[in-house]
């Protein structure tokens, strides 16, 4: 029987001495971590702007669109996030990926779907148990008495009903996140690179000090 390769030997890191082929490789290593469970920009950190300062949390990155440069991630719409990005729209994106060593951070301008075709597409996209996190009763931050699991226990081994669908699709949001700038930095002890790509007011990549 073959052994399966260690994913730690096979994965290269993303280099390039060419600023255009370089973010090329940065763009497609992001799509695929949408689509790869195991890859290392499926979780992503989302730092947004609020009255009291800065907040953070990790989200999973759900699509990319390479072309024109948009990510986007789903959220419960009740949580603290969403009033903080229709507050201050902007927000930064951290990706890490410690198998290649790549840290990529994304400046965007995000904007909520909840009751649109954007959000139903990507609703009709999710899986049973992605869709049963937005069933929860409660509005995320409540304090509790006991722990819970994100939705009721009678529906924690069951397919949703048509009427539990409804209720979860309503808490449902979609952020889309369009690209305003992306700074890739790779570390390593044989040296390190970093770059930045700026899409607007200007298109402009040049490389910086690590």
């Amino acid at each position: 029987m073959s052994q399966v390769p260690d994913a730690s030997q096979t994965v290269q890191p993303i280099t390039s001495t060419n600023l255009t082929d370089l973010e090329n490789a940065c763009w497609h290593q992001l799509a695929s971590g949408a689509n790869q469970e195991k890859d290392g920009f499926k979780i992503m950190t989302v730092a947004t702007c609020t009255n009291r300062g800065a907040d953070a949390r990790i989200v999973v990155l759900r699509r990319v669109d390479t072309s024109h440069k948009y990510v986007w991630f789903h959220t419960d719409a009740r949580t603290e996030k969403v009033l903080q990005l229709e507050a201050f729209p902007t927000a930064t994106l951290l990706f890490w990926d410690k198998q290649r060593h790549i840290q990529l951070r994304l400046t965007v301008e995000t904007r909520l779907h909840t009751d649109d075709y954007i959000a139903d597409e990507h609703w009709e996209s999710a899986t049973e148990r992605e869709r049963k996190l937005y069933f929860s009763e409660h509005v995320p931050g409540t304090e509790l008495s006991a722990p819970y699991p994100g939705y009721p226990d009678d529906v924690s081994d069951k397919v949703l009903s048509k009427e539990a669908n409804q209720s979860a699709r309503k808490n449902f949001a979609v952020i889309e996140c369009r690209t305003l700038a992306m700074e890739y930095l790779y570390l390593s002890p044989e040296g390190q690179l970093r770059a930045r790509f700026q899409y607007e007011p200007e298109s402009k990549m040049t490389w910086l000090a690590p």
